[in-house]
């Protein structure tokens, strides 16, 4: 694993490959492991992701954290490289990040790829922002036993096998509990203010959504697709339903942005 310093924050990276470079960042929760665990290894594509603040074992800067400021540690992260520009992929909270690259910094975005996005120009809905504040508190104390007694609980437990996993996961690893502020920092920000930014946009840009998924609801892709011009909107498995083929189009559309 790789460092740098950015406004002060030491943060995590890592590159493998050769040749044109992709960012792909991860959602709020994950890691590089994440994007390790998606990603197929593509001949002439340099992979370049990043623990963003907050996660793994990059520091953070809870009081001004936003999506600007991950936004920045990315662009800095380019310029660590000597980079120009580059694809953009991002998951989730990763999505909503390269949206705001793609927003502020332009000529540095070739192409952006949207996967489950979890944002709007709107913070997160209010049930799944009460159920992310119930497991940050419960990850600090009381485990998942404590989180199994809460509203935020009663919330996710119903919608799908994968929602409700992936709100009892974070428990399993120590790290999500010295990060817990994550998840009551992010679902509270928004990476764009203002729809009318998607306008602008003129790079490719391709979206990738599912249904039965509660916290990157289908509205939003469709949304964004609407908002932003010549995209492409492309519905995908959701996990409970097809896992690996949510994957296998993952990868399928990540080789077809290669080459636009």
């Amino acid at each position: 694993m790789n460092r740098f310093t950015h406004q002060g924050i030491e943060l995590e990276y890592e590159v493998r490959g050769e040749g044109r470079p992709l960012v792909f960042l991860h959602g709020m929760g994950g890691s590089i492991d994440q994007i390790r665990a998606v990603y197929d290894e593509i001949p002439g594509v340099r992979l370049i992701s990043l623990n963003q603040q907050g996660h793994g074992g990059s520091g953070a800067d809870w009081e001004t954290l936003t999506f600007d400021r991950m936004g920045e540690d990315v662009i800095a992260l380019l310029d660590h490289l000597q980079i120009e520009s580059a694809v953009f992929a991002g998951i989730s909270m990763g999505a909503a990040v390269c949206l705001n690259v793609g927003v502020r910094f332009p000529k540095r975005v070739q192409s952006l790829l949207l996967i489950r996005n979890a944002w709007t120009e709107e913070p997160m809905g209010e049930d799944v922002k009460q159920a992310f504040q119930d497991l940050s508190h419960a990850l600090e104390e009381g485990g998942a036993e404590a989180f199994q007694k809460t509203k935020g609980w009663d919330i996710v437990k119903e919608p799908s096998a994968y929602t409700r996993n992936s709100f009892l996961n974070p428990f399993e690893n120590p790290v999500n509990k010295k990060n817990a502020r994550i998840y009551r920092t992010m679902p509270d920000q928004t990476p764009i203010l203002d729809v009318r930014v998607l306008e602008k946009l003129t790079m490719p840009v391709v979206i990738l959504a599912c249904k039965n998924d509660l916290c990157h609801p289908f509205s939003y892709g469709k949304m964004l697709h609407a908002h932003i011009k010549g995209s492409m909107f492309l519905e995908i498995p959701d996990k409970d339903t097809d896992e690996a083929g949510q994957r296998r189009m993952i990868n399928e559309t990540i080789e077809r942005i290669m080459r636009l």
